[in-house]
């Protein structure tokens, strides 16, 4: 019989225990310790024996997904030598693939068992020694063909070893009665061998003499990795990421908690070919660049909310961030060319669980966090979960503070039935700040000043605002529900919604220095003081329906899905005259603020309506061709209350999609697609003339793996897009924008993620993109590049964690984020240098508690994040230093 490392022959009728008990200093209040696992044969087929330290029966409930059941044991501990927690049985009778055990981190157990084709059955009993998995297998179990014959003896050569960690069969234990094993049926066959991925235990070592008894060791640490999941929510229709036929990058949250990001635009870092344009990394606005293109796309679980740009920035409730590249209008309708970003939140879990969070740095920030769950009922089918952050410090540049970042998440689950869950939530979010600094204009930072010679260089910490009249305030609320069904294990029916009402209030609310223009004396900055308030509601439905059926031998897996969203928007820009000031030598005037001037006052409203479908049709088991489109049906009103004029525009939009995926191997996958999108352009020049629609066209090639038993993911991808329509800051005409000919982006991606081995995880990205004006009715414009997009750029961020030994428990990170030269506006008239920053981090977990200390930029290099035009330079950050203490319990 063919032999694996630490894979031993035996015969069903044999119990092979494949672990012993745990020490006693490594149980925990409350948990059950399952202590043994036996797979047996039996009369009915083959049976999972999960025997715990008590004899106690952990509570469970199962999931059922495709092919697979997920039995859930709730507050469960893998007690095992060597710190093993996941162990595979590959086809242990035919019509079961797999049957997977795994520690979930420290607290419960998931027993995964995979079907060859449909979802498996299961009986689930509790024993005296704890529970019993049954898998009935009618073929074999009933003819009696699953024990050895009677001439069988189980192998005791050295070609037939023992299960490291386990222990022998009760009859070769020395001193012990051998244990009543269950009947034999009468023909024999051998299971498959059991891989158990399992260090094993070192020899028994000779008996020491005696000793005083040591302090108890700590407590094993709970398991940590960058592994993204093999789904992502982003395809609607729970598509494997290999088996899509375009790129989905994915942040987990133990990527975002390591590396100490506040702000998701500092986790989006951690992805090939997106930067965070011209908005600061530490906001909580999102306008980030994807493929060389600045996307609006912002995502909250699938669902369109586009108050998410502005307020969608926190990390507290975030579970991962996915970004799928390139055109998403057959899943989402409208929306930009280079991609979407998809904030993925926590949901309530039935284990009780509580952690407390406290980060505080330089600047007197200080955030605390808490993040409880558990359940509502006694068997778990309801349950809640609250997350909640607040936030206060000052910025590094002078005068400029954060008084309060807020906000509150709570949810609900209700598993129905093992078929029908049901989860609501809300959030609010809000943020109040003074005296926030405009950014500097390019000469002076990335370009040489004459002033320096007398005045030295200009400071990136300079306020050359209104400290005493700058100030904000907003808020968002948002509330929905997911509610998902299964038909059967074919056919899958969810409907969900959502609803966000943003409100920056007039008076307070955006109050803010907009810089103009250097004086030909190069440091005299004309100024305006703005006010913007504005108010932002939005309604989405969205139904799908996901069915798998054969065709002729042909497996179909068919999307179908209808999705209603309106938008309502109020938008206000009032400017008001302001001295001008010295760059170098700043002195505050707000007492010579001007009469206020309304600029802008318009109203917009937007229905729109989708339907939309894709066919995922699978040949030969290995060659999937996905097809499929979306019809689009929009009605935009725009109301300009200063013209006293209103226009209405519809549009009626085909975005098709089409891709191929080759899978070289179950977990290797070669890929192409083209795919369009359209966006519907709000407002008008300044002119009055009518913005027609963006639209877009995206060509893809690439290459996906999941490798090192799928704990690395990696993906390489070729792109080329073309979108028309753009639009663009007029540059005659400040606050208002005009529309541009035609834009190209092409390139390269590379995305590497996952863990190594134990302890040392790692995300590394490398991205080309060549993004430039292709056509342009101005002239000085062709052939420009994009502004804010690197040609070369990359990242890496690592950390290990010892695993045992002395240092167990004690991690290291470290990280490297660069981009190459960007642009810093459309003429292309200055240019962002290119920059490396070097971050590290040092943490300490032991037991239940993690202390981490995390330091960016630590070699305090000056560098800038992005631009808008040439008063108006981003300078980042210096050398910052955050602390935190995080307690779970």
């Amino acid at each position: 019989m063919k032999q694996s490392l630490f894979s031993p022959s035996f015969f069903v009728s044999s119990a092979i225990a494949v672990c012993v008990s745990q020490p006693a200093w490594g149980q925990l209040p409350d948990l059950v310790q399952i202590t043994e696992l036996r797979l047996e044969g039996t009369a009915e087929g083959l049976a999972l024996v999960i025997t715990t330290s008590d004899g106690s029966s952990p509570q469970f409930f199962e999931t059922r997904t495709d092919n697979t059941l997920v039995i859930d044991l709730l507050d469960a501990q893998l007690s095992l030598p060597g710190g093993g927690k996941e162990f595979v049985q590959q086809n242990p009778v035919p019509g079961i693939a797999s049957i997977t055990i795994r520690q979930q981190y420290r607290v419960g157990v998931f027993v995964t068992i995979v079907g060859e084709e449909e979802i498996p059955l299961a009986q689930i009993t509790t024993t005296s020694s704890g529970i019993a998995v049954t898998l009935p297998n009618t073929e074999t179990a009933i003819a009696g063909n699953l024990g050895p014959s009677e001439s069988s003896e189980p192998s005791t050569t050295p070609s037939d070893p023992q299960v490291p960690g386990s222990t022998p069969p009760p009859s070769s234990i020395p001193g012990q009665e051998p244990e009543a094993l269950p009947p034999a049926p009468t023909e024999p066959e051998e299971l498959p061998e059991v891989i158990v991925i399992a260090p094993p235990d070192p020899p028994a070592p000779p008996e020491p003499p005696p000793e005083p008894t040591p302090d108890p060791p700590r407590p094993p640490i709970a398991e940590r990795t960058y592994t993204p999941p093999k789904n992502s929510s982003v395809s609607r229709d729970d598509s494997a990421i290999l088996d899509t036929p375009q790129d989905i990058d994915i942040v987990t949250e133990e990527i975002i908690e390591d590396r100490g990001d506040r702000t998701v635009g500092e986790a989006l870092e951690n992805i090939s070919g997106v930067t965070s344009g011209r908005a600061s990394t530490s906001s909580v606005a999102l306008t980030p660049i994807i493929r060389g293109f600045e996307s609006e796309n912002i995502l909250r679980n699938g669902m369109r909310d586009d108050s998410q740009r502005f307020f969608g920035g926190i990390t507290t409730n975030l579970e991962r961030i996915e970004v799928l590249k390139g055109p998403a209008s057959i899943l989402f309708g409208q929306g930009n060319l280079g991609g979407t970003v998809n904030l993925v939140t926590k949901v309530p879990q039935p284990q009780e669980f509580f952690s407390f969070e406290f980060r505080s740095g330089e600047n007197d920030f200080y955030r605390p966090e808490i993040d409880v769950t558990g359940p509502l009922n006694d068997d778990g089918s309801a349950s809640y979960r609250l997350a909640a952050s607040f936030e206060t410090g000052r910025t590094f540049k002078e005068f400029e503070d954060i008084e309060e970042r807020i906000l509150i998440a709570p949810s609900v689950r209700w598993d129905i039935s093992d078929r029908t869950q049901m989860i609501i939530e809300a959030e609010y979010v809000k943020e109040k700040t003074e005296a926030l600094a405009p950014e500097l204009p390019a000469i002076g930072t990335v370009l040489r000043n004459p002033n320096e010679d007398f005045e030295g260089k200009l400071p990136i910490d300079r306020n050359l605002g209104e400290p005493s009249l700058v100030e904000s305030f907003g808020y968002v609320s948002r509330t929905g529900y997911r509610f998902k069904h299964e038909f059967s294990d074919n056919w899958t029916f969810k409907n969900e919604f959502l609803a966000a009402f943003g409100r920056i209030p007039e008076g307070d609310g955006s109050v803010f220095i907009l810089p103009i223009s250097l004086s030909t004396d190069l440091r005299t900055l004309n100024r305006f003081l703005a006010e913007n308030p504005s108010k932002s509601d939005n309604f989405t439905i969205n139904t799908t329906l996901v069915g798998k059926f054969e065709t002729w031998g042909i497996d179909h897996k068919l999307l179908i899905g209808y999705e209603y969203a309106e938008e309502q928007t109020e938008d206000t820009l009032i400017f008001s005259q302001i001295d001008p000031i010295d760059i170098y030598n700043p002195i505050y005037s707000p007492e010579s603020v001007d009469q206020p001037l309304i600029f802008e006052d318009n109203q917009s409203h937007l229905n729109s309506s989708g339907i939309y479908f894709q066919d995922q049709i699978t040949f030969f088991d290995r060659l999937i061709v996905a097809a499929g489109g979306r019809f689009d049906y929009t009605d935009l009103t725009f109301t300009d209350f200063l013209r006293e004029q209103s226009i209405q525009i519809n549009n009626q939009v085909f975005t098709p999609r089409v891709g191929i995926v080759y899978k070289i191997t179950d977990n290797i996958s070669l890929y192409g697609s083209y795919a369009r999108s359209f966006d519907p352009v709000v407002g008008q020049s300044f002119d009055g003339e009518v913005f027609d629609p963006e639209r877009g066209k995206q060509y893809e090639v690439g290459a996906k793996a999941s490798l090192l038993d799928e704990k690395v993911s990696i993906s390489v991808s070729v792109y080329d897009l073309t979108r028309t329509n753009q639009l663009e800051q007029d540059p005659e005409n400040p606050g208002f924008q005009i529309q541009i000919g035609e834009q190209r982006s092409s390139g390269f991606e590379l995305d590497v993620i996952g863990e190594v081995f134990p302890g040392l995880n790692l995300i590394g990205t490398y991205s080309y993109t060549d993004a430039f004006v292709s056509e342009d009715f101005r002239e000085e414009f062709d052939g420009s590049k994009l502004p804010n997009v690197p040609l070369h750029a990359a990242s890496l961020w690592t950390t290990y964690n010892f695993q045992e030994g002395l240092f167990e428990g004690l991690g290291f990170g470290f990280g490297l984020y660069y981009q190459d030269d960007r642009q810093g506006d459309l003429g292309n008239t200055f240019v962002l240098p290119a920059y490396v920053r070097t971050d590290a981090a040092i943490f300490y977990r032991v037991g239940d508690m993690r202390i981490a200390f995390n330091f960016k930029n630590i070699l305090d290099h000056e560098y800038f994040e992005g631009a808008r035009d040439r008063t108006r330079v981003n300078p980042g950050a210096p050398f910052t230093f955050q602390g935190t203490i995080f307690w779970q319990f």
